[in-house]
């Protein structure tokens, strides 16, 4: 009688365990991540990316300027200065994912005129890491104001930006013993 008793015990407890179980085995969650280089010139530029995505195995990159690619590093030339919104979708056994982030590249400066562009680790939500780019090889002596009550003299700080708002960044530098001075606002959402 006790061995009857335990068969079905034991049957029961593996149909619970099996139902409890996740779908996918570990580690196969699709994960899309990005990071570029290239941004911190002038236009005309052209952008590397490389794809740091997990578990995928199909790439759709959007470049924010119409232009799209399914290459797994691609690279892209833009010859005008702007704002892009870079957006990646990837698909893998695990699902899909996307991420995005913004970049501004900067049209060249004059020779005395200070100058930067950024990029937004994401394009929407805080927090925020920007990084942020002095584009003028001249400029020596940097300060960064960024609204929030940081100020900074690195040469190309990264900052955190925790709220949403509108934030007036202020750029200057030396270049060749006379301070030139940039402003633009950021739009946090």
């Amino acid at each position: 009688m006790k061995k009857v008793f335990l068969i079905p015990v034991v049957a029961g407890l593996l149909l619970i365990q099996s139902c409890n179980r996740n779908e996918d085995p570990p580690g196969t969650a699709v994960k899309a991540s990005f990071s570029i280089s290239g941004f911190e010139l002038p236009s005309p530029t052209t952008i590397t990316f490389i794809n740091t995505s997990q578990n995928a195995t199909a790439y759709t990159w959007s470049f924010g300027d119409g232009s799209t690619s399914a290459e797994f590093n691609p690279t892209h030339s833009y010859n005008t200065n702007g704002s892009y919104l870079l957006k990646l979708k990837v698909t893998g056994p695990g699902g899909t994912d996307s991420v995005c982030k913004l970049v501004a590249i900067e049209a060249p400066p004059a020779v005395n005129r200070s100058a930067f562009s950024y990029l937004a680790e994401k394009c929407t939500g805080t927090p925020v890491a920007f990084s942020f780019k002095t584009i003028n090889p001249l400029s020596t002596n940097t300060v960064w104001d960024f609204g929030n009550g940081i100020i900074n003299v690195s040469r190309d700080p990264i900052i955190q930006f925790v709220l949403p708002g509108d934030y007036t960044i202020k750029y200057s530098s030396q270049i060749n013993g006379v301070r030139d001075t940039v402003t633009r606002i950021i739009q946090i959402f």
